[in-house]
């Protein structure tokens, strides 16, 4: 194809992303499925079309344009996600010097509780688990606080403020993926396959979700790690932590490649930094907060899961009830052994991301839920390797919000079924039956 048709192509794969993004931002609701659904096809579409009709020297330019599609929801307030509310919440509480762990949102309901300005009962209503204890880790809290601080009596400006810091992490880890690419002499342009997703922008940036910060610190703490600088990649993995608890999943990775010793003294480091992070925080309530949520949300929340929906069934079948109490405690187990497992049967000879991306599977694999923006992490991990299942779920698991109405939620278990099923038939097609990616969904193709 020549240079001229390219062009066109991708001029109009961005103008029509531009009207979707608009369109998402301006008219549609959670629980307009066909709108929402249609809007994203449209929009993986001109993803595909961006990616597959590139010319090697564009890519600067094709990442000014994905930076540009997540500047449109500067001044949006979230309508596929209530999390916002929430983090004003926590922000409104720590501002008046009250840690959100605390005590649980109800009780600032209750006749004769403390009057805190700003948790109104309309905030209150907006929750979504408004009965359960905030689970937001220190990083978060602080971007929550200073949100607040300067926006104290506005939802949308606590909200701008918090996707300033998300865009500009979004820019760095994008700047960190070209940048650690180029040293393992991969395609530069693999770097698109994270900075134009749709379910990136849509859900980091425009859902603000803050898997965008964690997503820059674990960056960070690779680079620093593949330069062997011990010391700032554990503290930027403390970050991470502190941001999002998931790279604790990454911890064992690190056994298998460093020496004892030095492994010890890494950990270390990063149990040492983790702590001052936590510190300020330190009290019983946060210990008893956040092991409250974290229990809740492995026993009793379920949402577009894969192995455990399996084993609830069988427990149906075997007991007559859902056994989310029993496995909610096992399947945590299972993860660990599994990740410990692999990283004790796989060689490496230095750590990369291609060895995260793995662990980081088996975790979403064995977890009760999984929301669309929890694969965002495992998108920027894949960027380094072969696989492209990934990308085929990032289309694939926002089908999960089709269970979503005005009336609240009902999942739609078949639409789950088929999420997995394309993906893992994708990932087995990727391993088994094809010839070490000869398919354009491996890496951007070439242009001469």
């Amino acid at each position: 194809m020549d240079k001229r048709k390219r062009y066109l192509i991708v001029s109009l794969a961005i103008l029509i992303s531009l009207l979707a993004y608009g369109f998402l931002i301006l008219k549609v609701e959670r629980h307009d499925s066909l709108e929402l659904i249609g809007a994203y096809t449209v929009l993986f579409i001109c993803y595909g079309a961006l990616i597959t009709f590139l010319e090697t020297s564009k890519v600067g330019w094709l990442i000014a344009v994905g930076i540009v599609f997540r500047l449109l929801f500067i001044l949006d307030i979230p309508v596929l996600s209530d999390d916002i509310y929430r983090f004003v919440w926590d922000g409104r509480l720590l501002i008046h010097g009250i840690e959100p762990f605390a005590q649980l949102p109800s009780y600032y309901m209750q006749p004769g509780s403390e009057n805190v300005p700003g948790i109104t009962s309309r905030l209150f209503a907006l929750l979504n688990s408004p009965e359960y204890y905030t689970v937001y880790p220190p990083i978060a809290q602080d971007v929550f606080w200073l949100a607040v601080k300067l926006f104290p009596n506005s939802v949308m400006g606590s909200a701008i403020v918090m996707r300033v810091f998300i865009i500009s992490a979004e820019c760095g880890s994008i700047f960190l993926l070209i940048t650690l690419l180029k040293k393992y002499g991969l395609e530069v342009r693999n770097a698109l396959l994270y900075a134009l997703n749709p379910l990136v922008i849509i859900e980091l940036t425009g859902n603000l979700h803050f898997e965008a910060i964690m997503i820059f610190f674990l960056l960070l703490s690779i680079y620093f790690f593949n330069k062997n600088q011990l010391w700032p990649s554990a503290l930027f993995m403390a970050l991470a932590i502190a941001t999002k608890l998931i790279p604790l999943i990454f911890l064992p990775v690190f056994l298998r490649y460093l020496p004892f010793k030095r492994c010890l003294s890494y950990y270390g480091m990063i149990l040492l930094f983790t702590a001052l992070v936590f510190m300020p925080m330190a009290r019983p309530d946060l210990i008893h907060g956040m092991t409250s949520s974290l229990a809740l949300y492995f026993q009793k929340f379920e949402f577009n899961a894969s192995i455990y929906y399996l084993v609830r069934y069988v427990g149906f079948r075997a007991v007559g009830y859902n056994i989310i109490g029993v496995a909610g405690k096992i399947l945590p187990l299972l993860t660990l052994f599994s990740v410990l497992f692999y990283t004790y049967k796989h060689k490496y000879s230095t750590v990369t991301p291609g060895i995260m991306l793995w662990c980081l599977f088996i975790y979403l694999l064995f977890s009760t839920t999984i929301h669309p923006w929890y694969i965002t992490p495992l998108l920027a991990l894949a960027v380094f390797t072969q696989y492209r299942f990934v990308v085929v779920w990032s289309f694939m698991i926002f089908f999960s919000y089709l269970g979503y109405s005005q009336t609240g939620f009902s999942e739609k278990l078949w639409l789950t079924g088929m999420e997995y099923g394309v993906v893992i038939f994708y990932l087995f097609y990727e391993i088994y039956l094809k010839e070490r990616v000869q398919f354009s969904f491996h890496i951007l193709p070439k242009h001469e």
